[in-house]
């Protein structure tokens, strides 16, 4: 055998073994593309978190306090219209510090509780009254969020359009190439190099995000619209 016929060989060999070593890809010619779906829409659901706590020398009294605290809070959610199965509390935490000074009873140390509160309200009507009255009883950590009651089914209304817009993206690049677009053979919320090792080396950041509840402008303010989104990636084959 001629020896320049040898090396070719040998080099043809070399390149099928980095190819075996290489990510696979399929047999079959595929397009990769991603979509997107976005929606602002009013929320009717808002939620808020809030601290209350009491100290005092003795534990008992402390947690007298606090459960005086508990009492006054409950009465003013009822009369703002959150019913009780809207109202989760629990105790968050139990301790004792160190007074700057002996207090009256000649005590150096003093009992610290405290109480965590998340709170649905479903009539977004009263919400500035309650978010300042809440405010004016000290409450502490005050948080606030707002969602939409059906969440699920405009999530799965993005999702579709999003599943569209891939499916439009891929339509215009593979007949810029002068293909047709084939049946999806791999989708993916997330990067598609998590399902799709044995397509792509490597995938775009495509991981789907549907929108997660954002606060308020101000505590006091019911926002006029909060975003919902939803992301999709995928392998398309060629035809």
């Amino acid at each position: 055998m001629p020896k320049r016929l040898r090396c070719a060989l040998a080099l043809m060999g070399l390149l099928g073994s980095l190819a075996v070593d290489a990510s696979p890809l399929p047999a079959h010619p595929f397009v990769s593309t991603g979509g997107k779906a976005q929606q602002w829409l009013a929320p009717d659901l808002g939620e808020m978190q809030f601290e209350t706590g009491a100290q005092h020398g003795d534990s008992a009294a402390a947690a007298a306090a606090l459960d005086a605290k508990g009492d006054t809070l409950l009465a003013l959610l009822a009369r703002h219209g959150v019913a009780p199965a809207d109202i989760e509390c629990f105790a968050l935490e139990k301790k004792t510090v160190a007074l700057s000074q002996p207090s009256a009873d000649g005590s150096t140390q003093a009992y610290v509780l405290t109480r965590h509160y998340r709170i649905t309200v479903r009539d977004l009507r009263q919400w500035p009254e309650l978010a300042q009255a809440l405010v004016a009883q000290e409450v502490e950590s005050f948080g606030v969020s707002f969602d939409r009651s059906d969440r699920d089914q405009v999530n799965a209304q993005l999702m579709a359009e999003a599943a569209r817009d891939a499916r439009g993206n891929g339509k215009q690049l593979a007949e810029a190439f002068g293909r047709k677009l084939g049946p999806a053979v791999a989708i993916a919320r997330g990067p598609l190099d998590r399902i799709a090792a044995p397509f792509l080396s490597g995938g775009s950041d495509g991981s789907a995000k549907p929108a997660s509840r954002p606060p308020a402008a101000s505590n006091y303010a019911v926002p006029s619209s909060i975003p919902f989104a939803q992301a999709v990636n995928a392998i398309f084959r060629l035809q």
